[in-house]
């Protein structure tokens, strides 16, 4: 067995580490380091934090970034908070970086969307540790409305490896990710293509099963979760693959339908 030190021996230093940063909007001279092969902690995905840009092992380190405290730091929980000085707190209201860069960070409390490399690490993250039960679990957790939860979740379900969609209460389509373009072969019109993206929808049978009689339309008509079933997607160009569709009603504080969310997963090539 390796001893402590061994162990300790192996972890890569906080200086020769690649960072994501990200900053607290409430209070902007709190930031947040995760390395880039780790998980963005759950807290980060908020609308209290923002990307702030990265931070390379060449880049010069903020002011407040202690090297020792970011490698026991992340060697326990993952990730790193530290404290910028007032000085670099000035520097950054004026738009300059808390890093020997040109980029600039954002100002607090501008909309910053997250960038190619984070949406990585949440892809990392998902991949490894959500299951689409999981994530429908965490979806269909009342919120005030339908709009406001995909706000929240719009950057992590863009990030999902699987194929996933939302509706509203009349079964408009209001958001789905690459993964369900990839499977659909189509980008369905937001707000007016209703119930299923697909080009066309068959049973195992064969026969065609019309949109409006699609699982994700029984969910919807009868509020409640359809599991089970075995379908088969036409994509425009022909092509067909066998589909494992996860439609679950979406309910606001007062249990009124305000919309759902549908994971499919992707069974191979019909």
């Amino acid at each position: 067995m390796k001893s402590d030190r061994q162990l300790a021996a192996a972890r890569p230093e906080a200086s020769d580490c690649a960072y994501n940063l990200f900053i607290n909007q409430q209070r902007p001279e709190i930031l947040c380091a995760v390395p880039e092969d780790r998980p963005v902690p759950s807290f980060i995905v908020s609308e209290q934090w923002v990307y702030a840009g990265p931070l390379r092992p060449q880049d010069g380190r903020p002011s407040g970034f202690n090297d020792r405290a970011a490698t026991v730091g992340v060697r326990f929980i993952g990730f790193y908070l530290f404290q910028v000085t007032a000085a670099q707190g000035k520097a950054r209201a004026q738009g300059q970086s808390v890093v020997a860069r040109a980029d600039p960070l954002p100002e607090p409390g501008a909309s910053v969307s997250v960038r190619e490399h984070v949406r990585k690490a949440l892809l990392r993250l998902v991949a490894k540790q959500a299951s689409p039960d999981q994530v429908i679990e965490y979806l269909s957790r009342p919120t005030a409305d339908q709009k406001s939860a995909e706000a929240r979740y719009a950057d992590l379900l863009a990030a999902l490896p699987f194929a996933v969609y939302t509706t509203d209460a009349t079964g408009r389509i209001t958001f789905y990710n690459e993964a369900a373009v990839a499977l659909w072969g189509r980008r369905p019109v937001l707000g007016r293509d209703r119930w299923c993206g697909s080009w066309h929808i068959y049973t195992l049978t064969g026969a065609p099963l019309p949109h409006d009689c699609c699982p994700m339309a029984v969910a919807i008509r009868e509020d409640r979760r359809v599991r089970g079933v075995t379908a088969v997607a036409e994509r425009p160009d022909g092509t067909r693959v066998h589909f494992r569709p996860l439609p679950t009603p979406l309910h606001d504080v007062n249990d009124n339908l305000v919309g759902a969310v549908n994971v499919l997963l992707d069974l191979g090539a019909a």
